[in-house]
């Protein structure tokens, strides 16, 4: 009877760690569809531009969030469906931070973004995009920010498309490695930066390295450059380190690979 027993024990308690098991995993995958959700929500709010993701895994030891095909789509009245389009997105961040605000993001990675740039009635589809964006002052639930310690690009491509001036042809431009550090934080204040603040930075940075491109016609190169006096559309000093240096010009765009300097104050 004590081996039977035992036996009973032994099985009932297999029993209750295959449903517990069971039951984590299930909720575990919860987890991953409410951040895909939360993401597409805030990032589609944020940027005034439908925000779609198709996965979104946050690793079972911590410190991991993945994010796959997160796509940003064009301004009305362009021919492209998307915007930007970013293979993977790889954050590392402690589980406990994504409560946090700011949330504090120790890397960024963007794997093979893509960015279109198409003219439509005279305007271009990112410059039209970014003015599109509301400010975050006028927001009427608090945005979710971010402070990145180091934000990188990697084989990225701007894809431009015939139309704008002496372009007959698209042409796709390989854009190197791009490093950027200490978006959102800045000396004396850490209130993070928003979504549609990093999109901004992404998609300037792009641009301006596309126009780099010994590929691309003088004459063009004028025209991916964007005015950081058209995007800031709120006080400068809301928005610190790295993407405060863009708006004001001074620093948000650095060499491929280089640490960028600080934004003097």
């Amino acid at each position: 009877s004590v081996h039977i027993l035992t036996r009973m024990m032994r099985r009932t308690l297999r029993i209750v760690l295959v449903v517990l098991l069971a039951a984590g995993a299930i909720a575990w995958f919860s987890l991953d569809r409410i951040l895909k959700s939360t993401i597409e929500r805030e990032s589609t709010a944020s940027l005034q531009l439908a925000t779609t993701l198709d996965h979104a895994r946050l690793s079972l030891l911590g410190g991991k969030l993945n994010l796959e095909e997160l796509h940003i789509a064009s301004p009305k009245g362009f021919s492209a469906p998307h915007l930007l389009e970013l293979g993977d997105v790889n954050l590392a961040v402690k589980y406990r931070q994504l409560r946090s605000d700011p949330i504090h993001v120790q890397s960024l990675t963007l794997e093979r973004p893509r960015l279109v740039i198409e003219q439509s009635g005279g305007a271009l589809n990112f410059k039209k995009a970014i003015e599109g964006m509301p400010p975050s002052q006028g927001a009427s639930e608090k945005p979710i920010k971010l402070v990145i310690d180091e934000l990188k690009m990697e084989n990225a491509q701007v894809v431009i498309h015939p139309g704008l001036p002496g372009l007959r042809q698209e042409i796709t431009v390989l854009v190197p490695a791009i490093t950027m550090r200490n978006v959102g934080s800045g000396r004396g204040a850490k209130n993070g930066a928003a979504i549609k603040d990093i999109a901004i930075l992404v998609i300037t940075a792009l641009a301006e390295k596309a126009a780099q491109s010994d590929s691309l016609p003088a004459g063009l190169r004028p025209f991916l450059h964007v005015d950081p006096g058209q995007i800031a559309k709120e006080p400068v000093k809301a928005l610190q380190g790295e993407v405060g240096g863009l708006l004001e010009g001074k620093s948000g765009l650095p060499a491929a690979g280089r640490t960028p300097t600080p934004p003097k104050r």
